[in-house]
């Protein structure tokens, strides 16, 4: 018993083992933040030189995890960071003329803040051997030593004295309340301070003194550099929850009956201990609607029933209340971060994978069997492909055939990855399977929407099975899913007329906006110009405002080839809007140009860039008669022949030697025509030949420019 005290007391008094030091960091405005994690009770020290700081942790052979320091900062405030050996120092390199401070935030992190300033180097100081008496130093004496004022330059702290003031006021008067302090003030004038004693400073005073106030306590001040650290729940333990220990040995109906005998007892008082045996027990095999039964049993609420009815929702697809007792679990190592996952229904960045799958191996068969295909779902959804087919194949283990969930999750893995080919044949093969009760509706719903993203066709057979697939299932939880299914099907077989008449009678949520504006963007890219015109020209303000952005901009774009410049101006020039900008300002420009109004088209693409506004600017100039400012602009936009052109009709005879095209090559013999003619005065007769030869040339290239025009046929 001895020696097992004496090693106890040992390992109390050693120092703490070889371990990794998680280090955070974070770039905030005016500084940079470093946060160390260390035990709790663990000794430090911070050491600066001018360009660098070193942190000491009195752990031996410590190291730190740096992996992820410089994915979060942005300026350059630090340049490094590193340790030579473990149980070295963390070195830190500046970037900048920096200063850095160090604090212990709540006994288990140094927080370091990077700050630019000007580094003061640690006074020299001589203590005296002997001991320091009181002397009495008349007026007359001299000072030893004239001591220069030298400015600190350190680095200013962003408080509000306004804050302090009503924050000092506010515990004054709540001080006085305690009687610890009086309001006596004293009288005006001068006051007298009491003497200070001779001043001794250590040689190697270690910097860990620390002043502190009453405002350390005060919350909320937004001003005060106080670390930002998320309180995240604590981690809910596998033997805390004890999934394994929820159902016995004996088959379910015996484990049953025998806790339902007991669930009442004298006077009809409900034994506690029983009903969450039960619900464990329901829950456990899957059954979530009654563990939930059993758990409206008991009057109150405790932590271990949230827990349980959280899964129990799980099971059976139901809404998980409000307060999840799961939430901010996903990154614990444990069954909490599976449970975490498919409560909240997305994966979270911080989410530890490996512990969600490791733990759902974990469970039975039949629940792999039940949660798999869900859990999958949620992944896909993630863009964690590989780890929904590694979820997948842990559930095809444990089955002799492979259930059509299972196929159908496999079809939107598969379309995820861009295997197109693979996603359809699967989501057919669901469809067509004898046993798909609620699989078959939903594998044709995606492929509708599939046929919609890829710009398809449905074919008769699907879109009579949409059909009765809507009809079927009309009052159940998928009968809008399936009637916004067959209305998008009526779509894509071109049926315009009976697919908007059944969106008459449409809600206004978010899946039925999403149908509609699916329907509108075939409606402007597939139907013919009466049956666009007809649905289009009569949309009344309220449609045409609920349409999204780029429904509208397809309704404006056939709008305008069609030649309906003021619709097609209404639908982008919603005041709503606004995503889209240039695109919105190329149709607005394309509709001023239909309205002969060039400079408003100008100064609706004023800012924009692109190839396409670059040609509606050439347009613009056009109807302006700027040849040659629009020949610049094509030339710009690369439409060199074009170009040329308005060179041409501008009147330019420069013309690119190194190209040859009908408008250059008229170009240049207009230049050789417009050159002038040199006479001969002093003689007279060589003077007439050359005027003959000229005239005959002019006579041959006027020739040559009408059969070019007459060749080419320009407009």
């Amino acid at each position: 018993m001895i020696r097992v005290i004496a090693f106890i007391l040992i390992a109390i008094g050693t120092n703490a083992s070889a371990q990794a030091l998680r280090v955070r960091s974070g770039e905030h405005e005016g500084y940079t933040r470093i946060v160390v994690q260390v035990p709790p009770g663990t000794g430090w020290v911070l050491d600066q030189t001018q360009t660098s700081a070193h942190l000491s942790i009195a752990i031996d052979e410590a190291t730190y995890d740096t992996t992820a320091v410089f994915n979060r900062l942005s300026g350059n405030r630090l340049k490094s960071l590193k340790q030579s050996e473990p149980g070295a120092a963390l070195e830190m390199t500046f970037g900048c003329e920096c200063v850095a401070t160090a604090f212990l935030y709540r006994q288990t992190m140094v927080v370091i803040d990077i700050t630019p300033g000007k580094f003061i180097p640690k006074a020299e100081t001589v203590v005296p051997t002997h001991s320091f008496q009181s002397q009495n130093v008349t007026a007359s004496d001299p000072l030893p030593i004239e001591i220069p004022a030298t400015e600190l330059a350190l680095p200013l702290l962003r408080l509000s004295h306004q804050n302090f003031e009503d924050h000092l006021t506010s515990r004054i008067l709540q001080s006085a309340d305690r009687e610890v302090v009086d309001l006596e003030l004293a009288g005006v004038g001068r006051r007298h301070s009491n003497g200070f004693g001779p001043l001794l400073t250590a040689e190697e005073l270690a910097p860990n003194l620390r002043l502190s106030s009453v405002l350390d306590d005060v919350q909320g001040l937004n001003n005060l550099a106080i670390p930002q650290l998320d309180a995240k729940p604590e981690c809910i333990t596998d033997s805390e929850l004890a999934f394994e220990t929820w159902s016995g040995t004996q088959p379910l109906p015996m484990q049953v009956s025998a806790l339902r005998v007991g669930l009442f007892q004298e006077f009809d008082r409900v034994d506690r201990v029983q009903v969450l045996k039960l619900a464990k027990l329901y829950t456990y095999y899957g059954f979530g609607a009654e563990a939930l039964q059993a758990l409206a049993l008991l009057p109150d609420t405790t932590a271990e029933q949230r827990r349980l009815s959280a899964i129990a929702s799980v099971m059976d697809g139901l809404a998980v209340p409000a307060s999840n007792p799961f939430e901010g679990q996903q990154r614990c190592n444990g069954f909490a971060s599976f449970w975490a996952l498919l409560t909240e229904g997305t994966l979270q960045p911080e989410a530890d994978l490996n512990a969600i799958e490791r733990s759902f191996g974990r469970l039975p068969r039949h629940l792999r069997h039940q949660i798999g295909s869900d859990l999958a779902e949620i992944l896909v959804s993630a863009g964690r492909l590989e780890a929904s087919r590694r979820i997948l194949r842990a559930v095809e283990r444990v089955l002799e055939v492979k259930p059509v969930d299972v196929t159908l999750t496999e079809a939107r893995i598969a379309d995820a990855a861009g295997e197109a080919d693979t996603a359809e044949s699967l989501l057919i093969d669901v469809i067509s399977a004898p046993d798909a009760a609620t699989e078959a509706p939903l594998a044709l719903a995606h492929l509708i929407q599939k046929r919609w993203s890829d710009r398809g066709a449905i074919s008769p057979r699907d879109l009579g099975l949409a059909a009765s697939y809507a009809r079927e299932f009309r009052n159940s939880e998928l009968g809008p899913m399936m009637t916004r299914a067959h209305i998008l099907a009526m779509a894509l077989s071109q049926d315009f007329d009976g697919a908007l008449k059944r969106l008459e009678n449409a809600g206004e949520s978010g899946e039925w906006r999403l149908s509609r504006d699916q329907v509108y963007q075939l409606l402007a890219e597939r139907a013919d110009d009466i049956t666009f015109l007809r649905h289009v020209l009569g949309l009344g303000d309220s449609a045409r405002n609920a349409l999204a952005v780029e429904t509208a901009l397809s309704l404006a774009d056939r709008l305008a080839k069609l030649g309906f410049s003021a619709q097609a101006h209404a639908l982008a020039d919603r005041p709503q809007d606004q995503g889209l900008r240039y695109e919105r300002a190329q149709l607005r420009a394309r509709a001023a140009l239909m309205n002969d109004r060039p400079r408003q088209a100008l100064l609706e693409i004023a800012d924009d860039k692109s190839d396409t506004a670059l040609q509606l600017r050439a347009q613009a100039m056009m109807q302006t008669q700027d040849f040659e400012a629009a020949a610049l602009t094509l030339r710009e936009a690369g439409k060199t022949e074009a170009a040329d052109r308005y060179s041409w009709l501008a009147g330019s005879d420069d013309a690119d030697e190194g190209v040859t095209n009908v408008f250059t090559n008229l170009a240049r013999i207009r230049a050789t025509l417009t050159q002038p003619i040199e006479r001969q005065p002093g003689r007279p007769l060589a003077d007439a030949a050359a005027l003959l030869r000229q005239s005959a040339n002019a006579r041959g290239q006027i020739a040559d420019m009408l059969e070019i025009v007459q060749a080419h046929n320009p407009n």
